[in-house]
């Protein structure tokens, strides 16, 4: 039985070293956004909205991306991230946010994602590197990915988001993340 054990356990070890080492031979990465995708960000925004900045001015972006501690991490998109993290491949952070203000958010996220980009043109990114997914949960980040190449899977947005805007969920035919929301 203990033999039985042992040589399954290193059959396991030996499949995950394989996977492991193809995945950084080929340099494979992972994208994820990163409003409603993977924080509920509703809080960010109302302090922002609740600052008298004018709507999407540099200081409101500045508002919004240094109140990133109020954002509430979505707990299965964060865990397929790390998931994908364990198997070798590099989870990027793409946002359609402005970056003023952004580099305590982008520090804040480095034990997940080495590379966090503030970017509208979510594509030009993703045709630049081997991405092999991208999650997001706006028609824009479903029809993004595809226009790229890159497998897209739609993640469900919080019922409390004040988002509501670009959001059909399996409206393009992509796969839509149970228990995302």
């Amino acid at each position: 039985m203990k033999r039985r054990v042992k040589i399954t356990l290193l059959s396991v070890v030996c499949i995950y070293a394989v996977v492991l080492t193809s995945v950084n031979i080929r340099d494979l990465k992972v994208g994820f956004d990163y409003d409603d995708t993977l924080v509920f960000s509703t809080p960010s925004f109302r302090v922002a909205n609740k600052s008298g900045e004018r709507p999407y001015s540099e200081e409101y972006w500045r508002v919004v991306n240094s109140s990133f501690h109020l954002d509430k991490k979505k707990l299965v998109p964060v865990t397929i991230a790390l998931v994908y993290k364990a198997l070798g491949y590099d989870a990027v952070i793409i946002t359609s946010r402005q970056g003023y203000g952004g580099e305590e958010l982008k520090k804040n996220w480095k034990w997940l994602a080495r590379e966090f980009y503030f970017e509208r043109n979510k594509s030009s990114i993703l045709e630049k590197e081997r991405f092999v997914a991208y999650f997001g949960d706006s028609d824009s980040d479903i029809t993004e990915a595809r226009e790229a190449g890159v497998r897209p899977i739609r993640v469900k947005r919080s019922p409390k988001s004040d988002n509501k805007r670009k959001y059909h969920p399996g409206q393009y035919q992509e796969f839509v993340l149970p228990f995302s929301d």
